[in-house]
């Protein structure tokens, strides 16, 4: 399910997109306040692929990064539970060593 947050359209099932851009005015206006500005922009990314879009925006660097995100995708998150509840160090390298 797809809301279309400028319509209000509702799309069910996949909708096709296409990456964001900054254009026309409101482009113009972001490259003004960018030769203008003073501070950095840094952002917040969760995945690689969250830090390489912020790049991609002209983030210049990433100001908050949760790594335990690195560990909730596929099998990753399965090993991370197993570590956690490993009675022993043992069982807790066992667990990580399937990372």
């Amino acid at each position: 399910l797809t809301i279309d947050g400028s319509s209000g359209e509702v799309m069910l099932g996949e909708v096709a997109t296409v990456p964001p851009q900054l254009s026309g005015d409101f482009g113009t206006i972001m490259k003004w306040a960018d030769g203008l500005r003073r501070m950095q922009v840094r952002a917040n990314a969760e995945t690689p692929a969250d830090a390489r879009a912020a790049r991609d925006f002209g983030a210049e660097g990433i100001g908050l990064l949760h790594t335990e995100h690195m560990f909730f995708e596929g099998d990753r998150i399965v090993a991370m539970r197993e570590m956690i509840l490993a009675l022993d160090e043992a069982g807790r390298r066992t667990a990580l060593d399937k990372l």
